[in-house]
C-alpha cells in the first residue's frame, strides 16, 4: 500500500474541496429554485477558493520543515 505524503501532494489542489464545489456547482444547474442557484454557485466558489488555500498552507509548511 503506497500513500502520498502530504509534501509530494503540495502543489495539487485539495481533492475534498474540489469534490464539494463540482456537487454545488451541479446542484446548481438542476435546482428549480430562483434563488438557490446563485447560493449554491457562490458556495461552489468558496469551496474553490479554499481548496486553493489548503495548497498554499501546505506549501508553507513543508518550507518550514526543510528549514
Amino acid at each position: 500500500m503506497s500513500r502520498k505524503s502530504t509534501q509530494s501532494s503540495a502543489g495539487e489542489p485539495s481533492f475534498f474541496y474540489l469534490m464539494i464545489a463540482e456537487s454545488c456547482f451541479r446542484r446548481a444547474t438542476s435546482t428549480r429554485h430562483p434563488k438557490g442557484r446563485g447560493t449554491l454557485r457562490e458556495i461552489g466558489r468558496d469551496y474553490l477558493a479554499r481548496a486553493t488555500e489548503v495548497v498554499s498552507s501546505l506549501e508553507h509548511v513543508g518550507r518550514m520543515s526543510e528549514a
